[in-house]
């Protein structure tokens, strides 16, 4: 036979009390002032994120420009594009800088662009006084009369355009 557990008589619960309705403290009113223009596009993570990008690309410039410095001189340019552009690759990938190899990237794409003449940093559009008129040329004015004045006074254009040969006026 099994023994049996003895019943445990129970306690009532206490008699609850009422407690009186407690005020609630009074809520503080936090001020605030306006924020300035500038701190409204910026906070602190996102500028010091910003500039570990910015240094990080700055590296890949500078490693870019090194590797330049190694490549023998008689490769041509933009063989040394393709070799900055697989070792900002290389970077990128097994290194895992992606700044750093866009960094180098840029270079690369920048010496080839410059090398192709399409960033026209070596353009002479009016370097050639030639290509200038004669009238603004320095310490070589050509008067449009012999009087020396600049006027076109000998002769007389009455405007004259398209069907309207006597001018925009007459008929």
């Amino acid at each position: 036979m099994a023994i049996r557990k003895r019943k445990v008589a129970r306690k009532s619960a206490p008699a609850r009390r009422r407690r009186t309705a407690a005020k609630a403290a009074p809520r503080r009113r936090r001020t605030t002032r306006k924020k300035g223009l500038l701190s409204e596009f910026f906070n602190p993570a996102q500028t010091s994120g910003a500039a570990k990008v910015l240094l990080s690309g700055a590296v890949g410039g500078l490693g870019a420009g090194l590797l330049n410095k190694v490549l023998p001189a008689t490769t041509s340019v933009e063989m040394r594009a393709v070799y900055t552009l697989g070792a900002g690759f290389f970077t990128s990938t097994a290194f895992k800088l992606p700044n750093v190899g866009a960094g180098m990237a840029a270079v690369a794409v920048r010496d080839l662009l410059t090398s192709k003449g399409l960033l026209a940093e070596d353009a002479s559009y009016a370097d050639e006084m030639d290509s200038l008129p004669m009238v603004l040329n320095e310490n070589e004015a050509m008067f449009l009369q012999e009087s020396g004045d600049l006027f076109l006074a000998e002769d007389d254009y009455s405007y004259d355009v398209g069907y309207f040969p006597a001018g925009f006026g007459g008929m």
